[in-house]
C-alpha cells in the first residue's frame, strides 16, 4: 500500500487537474456556442433569459438601386414581464453595408416595443436581387437576438418613349411632342419632371413635373418645341427612388422638311396691266393645303414699291380648297419683274411667306383681251411710250398730206352757197 502511494496520488492529482481544465472549457464554450449558432442562424434566435423578438421591419425605399441609400428600421417587443438591458447592436452586410452600424444599448421595458434604425448603402456592384443585412442584438445578463433584414435592390431604371412626334420639322414652327414616362421598378419612384433640351431648341415650356409613378404605372407628359435649326432634340427626365436622385434620357433627330399637313398657298390667273413705270397685278390664290391658313396678306417686294390704292391685299383666312382673288399696285423703274410675297399664319401664330417672281416684260405676262383692238395691241408687241409716238407723227402726217393736197380748200369751198 505504501508503494501504492506516490502512484496514487499523482493519478489523483492530474485527475483532478483534468476536471478543472473541463469545467473551465464548459463554462467559456457554451457562450461562443451561442454566440456562432447568432451568427449562423437564419431566423430569430434569442435566450431564454431575454424574450425579445423582431415584429416588424421596414425598408425605405422598398428597393433601391446600385450605389442608393436606403433606412432600414427594425421593431423589437418585449414579451416579457421584466426590463432587458440592451449593451449594442448592428447591422451588417459586405453588399449593402450598414453606415454607422453600431448603435448603442439602452433598455427595453416590459411590454414595451423599441425601434432601431439603420442606414445602409448599395454597393455600386450590386446586381437585381435581394440582399439580407444581418441584425445582432445581445443583451447585459446574457443571451443574444439576432435575424436576417431582407432588402431589395433592382437596376431597372425609369424609362422615357417619345409616343408623337411631326415626320418632319419646319424651322421656326412650334411643334408638339408626346412622351410616356414609365415606371417599370418594384417600388414607387417620385418627384418625376422632364426639361427638354438642345441647341437651336427653344421651348414653350422650361419643364414638366409628372409627380409620383407608381410600380407599373405610367404618366403622359407633352410637351410644345420651337427649333431654329437642325439639331438634336432631348429629354433628361430626372426622378427619386427614396432620398436618391437618377435621370434618364430620350433623344430625337431634329431634320427640316415639309409638314405634311400645313396650309399651301398656290397662285393662279396672273394679270399685269399698266406702264411708264405703275403697274397693277391681279390673280388667285387657293390652298392646296389641308389646314387653315390665317391672316393671309398679299404684297410685291423689292424692287417694286407698293403705290395706292392696293399696296397690299388682305383676303383673311383661307380654309382647304378655298380661293381667292387679289388687287395689287406697285412702281418698278428699271426691272423686268417682281417678287410677290404672300404671308399667312398657322393655327399657333408661326408665320409663313412665299414668294413668286412675276414678269413685267410680254414674257409670262397676262394681259386682259377685254376688245379686239386692245389684243392687236397685245399683239404688236410694242411698248406703250412708242406707240403713243407712233400715233403723234401718225396725225402729224395726215395734217401735213391734207393741206398739201387742198383737200380741206375744197371742203370749204363745197360748202359754200
Amino acid at each position: 500500500m505504501r508503494g501504492r502511494g506516490p502512484a496514487l496520488e499523482l493519478y489523483m492529482h492530474r485527475t483532478g487537474l483534468a476536471l478543472i481544465i473541463g469545467l473551465i472549457f464548459l463554462v467559456c464554450a457554451a457562450p461562443a456556442a451561442s454566440a456562432t449558432e447568432s451568427l449562423d442562424g437564419t431566423t430569430d434566435k434569442t435566450s431564454p433569459q431575454a424574450p425579445v423578438s423582431v415584429t416588424k421591419t421596414t425598408v425605405e425605399p422598398a428597393s433601391l438601386m446600385p450605389g442608393d441609400t436606403a433606412t432600414v428600421s427594425i421593431e423589437v417587443t418585449n414579451t416579457g414581464a421584466d426590463p432587458v438591458q440592451v449593451t449594442r447592436t448592428f447591422l451588417r452586410d459586405a453588399m449593402v453595408p450598414s453606415i454607422g452600424e453600431q448603435t448603442a444599448g439602452g433598455i427595453i421595458g416590459a411590454g414595451a416595443k423599441q425601434t432601431f434604425t439603420y442606414t445602409v448603402k448599395a454597393d455600386t456592384n450590386t446586381h437585381t436581387g435581394t440582399y439580407y443585412p444581418w441584425f445582432y442584438m445581445e443583451f447585459r445578463e446574457g443571451g443574444s437576438l439576432s435575424t436576417h433584414i431582407p432588402v431589395q435592390v433592382d437596376e431597372t431604371p425609369a424609362t422615357v418613349l417619345v409616343t408623337s412626334r411631326p415626320d418632319s420639322f419646319v424651322e421656326g414652327k412650334k411643334e408638339q411632342i408626346k412622351l410616356v414616362i414609365g415606371n417599370p421598378r418594384s417600388s414607387e419612384i417620385s418627384g418625376v419632371s422632364v426639361v427638354p433640351f438642345g441647341d437651336g431648341i427653344e421651348a414653350v415650356q422650361t419643364g414638366h413635373f409628372a409627380g409620383a409613378i407608381p410600380p407599373s404605372g405610367t404618366a403622359n407628359v407633352t410637351i410644345d418645341v420651337i427649333p431654329t435649326k437642325e439639331t438634336t432634340l432631348g429629354f433628361e427626365v430626372t426622378y427619386r427612388t427614396g432620398q436618391n436622385t437618377h435621370t434618364t434620357r430620350a433623344e430625337i433627330p431634329v431634320v427640316f422638311g415639309d409638314a405634311k399637313t400645313m396650309a399651301h398657298l398656290v397662285v393662279n390667273n396672273i394679270e399685269v396691266k399698266g406702264g411708264f413705270g405703275s403697274y397693277s397685278i391681279s390673280g388667285d390664290i387657293t390652298n392646296a393645303g389641308l389646314t387653315t391658313a390665317r391672316g393671309v396678306v398679299v404684297t410685291t417686294g423689292d424692287p417694286a414699291v407698293p403705290e395706292n390704292p392696293y399696296p397690299e391685299y388682305v383676303l383673311g383666312s383661307l380654309e382647304s380648297d378655298d380661293l381667292s382673288s387679289f388687287d395689287l399696285n406697285c412702281r418698278v423703274e428699271n426691272a423686268t419683274q417682281v417678287p410677290l410675297l404672300i404671308s399667312f399664319r398657322d393655327a399657333d401664330g408661326t408665320l409663313y411667306t412665299q414668294s413668286i417672281a412675276v414678269s413685267l416684260d410680254k414674257v409670262g405676262v397676262s394681259v386682259p383681251k377685254k376688245s379686239s383692238e386692245s389684243a392687236e395691241t397685245a399683239e404688236s408687241g410694242l411698248p406703250l411710250p412708242v406707240m403713243a409716238l407712233l400715233g403723234v407723227l401718225a396725225l402729224v402726217i395726215c395734217g401735213v398730206i391734207v393741206k398739201k393736197t387742198g383737200l380741206i380748200d375744197d371742203l370749204r369751198n363745197s360748202r359754200r352757197p
